[in-house]
């Protein structure tokens, strides 16, 4: 059996008391910091802002017909703020469109069928973090 140092209790063979609290107060701040690095990465679904995972139609795609609706789908719920669609022709009408709902698909109407040509759709919205998201994307109809 080792021989224990002068002035210790045995609980830490080879340490001076002060030593041993020294090592526990490292040791209980270590455990701090571990916990504290834990919540952090546990609540990043939180602060996590919504993406865009799909749309309809396609970014880049040559539709054959006039699409019959837009739709955007997003990994965590947003309120759209600003939906437009332009075209060859200006600014196409919606029948409805997804602004206001707090949603992870949101999907709006054109009031006509879509004339061949180039089309842009630019959208904005606020994720449930208070963050403003945005982006746009093209397609086509072709003739």
């Amino acid at each position: 059996m080792m021989a224990e140092a002068p002035g210790c209790t045995g609980m830490h063979r080879g340490y001076s008391r002060e030593r041993t609290k020294t090592m526990a107060a490292r040791g209980k701040h270590a455990l701090r910091w571990g916990v504290v690095a834990w919540l952090g990465l546990m609540s990043q679904p939180l602060w996590a802002h919504a993406h865009l995972i799909d749309q309809v139609p396609v970014e880049g795609e040559s539709v054959e017909v006039s699409p019959e609706r837009f739709e955007l789908r997003f990994d965590a719920p947003l309120r759209i703020t600003q939906f437009e669609v332009s075209g060859p022709e200006g600014g196409v009408e919606l029948s409805d469109a997804p602004v206001g709902e707090m949603g992870k698909h949101h999907e709006a109407r054109p009031a006509n069928v879509l004339a061949p040509g180039e089309y842009r759709v630019i959208w904005r919205g606020l994720a449930g973090d208070g963050h403003t998201m945005s982006g746009d994307y093209r397609f086509s109809v072709q003739e």
